[in-house]
């Protein structure tokens, strides 16, 4: 069954040293794309991050937030004292040469943003990774859950608007095929309509024209194609595999069947079955414009 390209999914882990929480969110897109925000020490493992995201999601554009919370104290804090000492001295010089009647402080030091570092060890770093990792496999099973659920409806929608397009385009063919002998009797009579009795015909390059102009009405080609694209796209929504782009291929080309249909038609019957199928084509289109 198809999935939604929307969904969203959180999940968190809790130990002794680490509160852990994945957030994910999932759009529409052409293509795949991932936006990760993540604490400052985990940038060097983003790649690792997108290549984990891969393996649950193919298209659509992926939303990504890890939170870290350390409960419980750690040296990963370091501070740069011979910086700050140098900021200091470089602050009171300033303080003492313009006269200011505040002394230098900790806020003023705190300011420097360079004075202090977050570092954790490659024990610690792993630690935390592995931890993260399996928070966010929870949540991409989750998310997918989700998309699986909204994809199920989805398909349900999809497939009962394929089915109205295929009663219309049975009901078009019954007509098509009655309707050959009655364009080309009209054209006879339209003829003879237009022509005075003294005027004679040549009864064979009238048939070659009229034929000719049959043909031309003719629609039965564009239908056949029409239901085989239905058939396809009813094939498909009964598959796992990723198939929003065949859809949407699959929609342009019956939409390019029903407009050529409407601009052969010789009858208003057909053409009102014809329009039918057009509204319904592109409430199809936009549908499938949601699914991976």
């Amino acid at each position: 069954m198809p999935k939604s390209m929307t969904g969203y999914a959180r999940c968190e882990k809790i130990t002794d040293s680490y509160r852990i929480q994945c957030e994910l969110k999932s759009l529409n897109s052409r293509y795949f794309t991932v936006d990760i925000q993540s604490p400052s020490f985990m940038l060097g493992r983003e790649n690792q991050l997108i290549d984990s995201v891969k393996e649950f999601i193919k298209r659509g554009k992926v939303s990504l937030r890890i939170f870290v919370e350390f409960l419980s104290p750690s040296n990963a804090v370091k501070i740069d004292t011979g910086l700050a000492k140098s900021y200091y001295d470089a602050l009171e010089s300033l303080v003492n040469e313009l006269g200011i009647p505040e002394p230098v402080n900790l806020d003023n030091l705190l300011r420097f943003k360079d004075l202090i570092r977050f570092e954790l060890s490659q024990q610690q770093e792993k630690e935390i990774f592995s931890l993260i990792e399996e928070v966010l496999k929870c949540a991409l099973t989750e998310l997918n859950r989700d998309r699986s659920n909204e994809g199920s409806k989805l398909a349900g929608d999809l497939l009962a608007i394929l089915d109205q397009i295929k009663d219309l385009c049975e009901r078009v063919s019954n007509l098509a095929e009655s309707m050959q002998q009655k364009i080309k009797e009209k054209i006879i009579q339209d003829v003879r309509r237009l022509l005075s009795d003294e005027v004679q015909l040549n009864d064979t390059l009238l048939e070659n024209s009229v034929a000719f102009l049959v043909q031309r009405a003719d629609i039965r080609e564009e239908l056949t194609r029409l239901a085989s694209h239905v058939e396809k796209a009813v094939k498909l929504l009964s598959s796992d595999e990723p198939m929003g782009n065949h859809l949407d291929f699959l929609a342009q080309e019956m939409l390019r069947e029903v407009n050529t249909i409407l601009s052969k038609s010789q009858s208003q019957e057909i053409s009102d079955f014809a329009l039918k199928m057009k509204v319904l084509v592109s409430q199809f289109r936009e549908q499938v414009q949601n699914i991976e």
